[in-house]
């Protein structure tokens, strides 16, 4: 017999109606990967137009395809099967084929004889098949079900205030899939910009091969500390506890930063209605007016912070903290850029800033 996940295949071998049902494991640990082989022979390929043989959908065990198609005297349909509850449990099948005239099948595909033009007339079959009775054992509550690896990164320890840390935390390994979304959760005085999380989950024999990746920036005027991250894991074997290192973020002040004050007021009301009646009678005369006028002719110190920054990092610095509440997508591509290392069309990012900017008046 040929070994699969390190150890001989337990063949449950039913016979009976030309099926054969092989599982590798008949006893297991909640959300163990297990490979479940079904196979149905048949003498006369021919009148088989097609054929479906799968467990039934349930809520005690998750199934994936591996692979499916024809094998000498027959068809073979592999699975990946997680159980996810403890007890005996039951996996039922579904066996259905269509059968129909060898001359009906062929007059009514295509050359290559895969490529049907016109329904085949034939009989669908329903094959009753025995379920598989698993003994599946119990295990305490853990997050990650598998052989796992975590790391977690920081691109600096000291910063200037406002100026983003980026951080990023990532997870590789073999076995069930782990279902987290998020795994920094808001720090006290610390603004967090998140990005959509990175995941791909490749199913093999061996289980789910999974690379998760969390990235997100941090901005603070203050001091912080990342924490250690802690996650316990079950390897089908033992129990062992991941962790990541802490890092702890010097903040500098910024000599020449705008907003120092806690709390500062945007513009003082006369200020604001002023400028609000020269913006009006600036579109009047010159029946509109660009970021770059208003810079000129009124110095809102907002549009001149946006005007002067020298790249994405101190553009994404300024905006964190002066429109935490908008202007998101703008933040997300710059952070984007800076994480990536890619350029952007400043001028043109910093126009559509602007434009915002004043709408928001």
């Amino acid at each position: 017999m040929r070994k699969i996940l390190g150890s001989l295949l337990i063949a449950l071998s039913l016979f009976a109606n030309g099926y054969k049902v092989e599982i590798s494991k008949r006893e297991a640990f909640v959300k163990e990967p297990l490979i479940l082989d079904l196979k149905y022979f048949e003498s006369n390929k021919d009148e088989i137009d097609w054929i479906s043989f799968e467990p039934k959908r349930s809520d005690l065990y998750e199934f994936k395809v591996l692979k499916k198609g024809d094998i000498e005297g027959g068809y073979e349909f592999e699975y990946l099967l997680f159980p996810l509850k403890s007890g005996e449990i039951e996996v039922k099948f579904d066996l259905r084929l269509k059968r129909a005239p060898i001359e009906e099948i062929r007059s009514k595909t295509l050359g290559t004889g895969y490529e049907q033009t016109i329904p085949v007339e034939g009989k669908v079959y329903s094959i009753e098949v025995s379920p598989l009775l698993l003994k599946i054992k119990r295990v305490k509550k853990v997050d990650f079900y598998g052989n796992f690896k975590i790391d977690a990164k920081a691109d600096r320890d000291r910063v200037l205030a406002y100026e983003p840390v980026y951080y990023s935390f990532s997870l590789k390994g073999v076995g069930y899939p782990p279902k987290i979304d998020e795994v920094l959760k808001d720090l006290k005085g610390v603004k967090i910009l998140r990005d959509k999380p990175s995941k791909s989950i490749r199913y093999e024999r061996r289980g789910a091969v999974v690379e998760y990746l969390f990235r997100y920036a941090l901005v603070s005027d203050k001091n912080f500390t990342i924490p250690s991250l802690v996650f316990r894991e079950f390897d089908y074997k033992d129990y062992k506890i991941l962790k990541t290192k802490a890092f702890k973020i010097e903040v500098k002040e910024q000599k020449d930063l705008i907003d120092k004050k806690n709390s500062p007021k945007r513009i003082e009301p006369f200020y604001k209605d002023l400028l609000g009646f020269l913006k009006y009678l600036a579109v009047f005369l010159a029946g509109g007016i660009s970021g770059v006028l208003l810079y000129i002719f009124f110095r809102n110190e907002e549009i001149e912070r946006i005007l002067k920054a020298k790249d994405e990092r101190e553009l994404l610095s300024y905006l964190v903290v002066r429109y935490p509440d908008s202007l998101s997508d703008i933040k997300e591509s710059l952070d984007r850029a800076i994480s990536k290392k890619e350029s952007l069309n400043l001028r043109k990012i910093k126009r559509e800033i602007i434009k915002r900017v004043r709408k928001m008046g």
